[in-house]
């Protein structure tokens, strides 16, 4: 299996060193953007593996995804901190709506439909055909040919 591309020079890889410039960037952001480099970079992403992060990322229907813990992060940021409480009335409450409104944003289910659909085209599970009642006569004919069968072994202990 052949390794990611490379990331450097991409959008990808120009957002998070931008993301990461400066020396006022909070550590968290530091991370998140290492993160996402891990991830973008791992060489032993099956599909499996892929249909997972999408759903952790962008594709669950619930919004218990990074996405959706992003949006009730800025909601949480916006009115349950120090500095927000420290503004005027008006203008904390500007920004407490602000917040919610990225929050709710992030969280809307149609904004997962992409990354869900994704998640959908990388299932590779087949169907398993319901159960089926076997009739006595059926049974009988199992049960023979599995005797037989268990007789021809040379794997059973005798």
């Amino acid at each position: 299996m052949a390794g990611p591309a490379p990331i450097d020079g991409t959008e990808l890889g120009d957002l998070l060193d931008d993301l990461v410039d400066g020396s006022n960037v909070h550590a968290g952001i530091r991370q998140i953007a290492s993160g996402i480099r891990a991830i973008a970079t791992d060489p032993h992403l099956d599909t499996a593996a892929l249909q997972l992060l999408l759903a952790q990322l962008a594709g669950s229907s619930d919004g218990l995804d990074v996405t959706g813990a992003i949006g009730h992060l800025i909601e949480h940021l916006t009115a349950h901190t120090p500095a927000v409480h420290a503004l005027d009335d008006d203008q904390a409450k500007t920004v407490a709506r602000q917040g919610w409104l990225t929050q709710h944003a992030l969280t809307d289910p149609d904004l997962r439909g992409p990354a869900a659909t994704a998640c959908a085209a990388l299932d590779t599970r087949r169907e398993v055909p319901p159960m089926t009642r076997l009739t006595d006569k059926e049974r009988e004919e199992l049960s023979r040919k599995n005797a037989e069968k268990n007789k021809q072994s040379t794997n059973r202990p005798r």
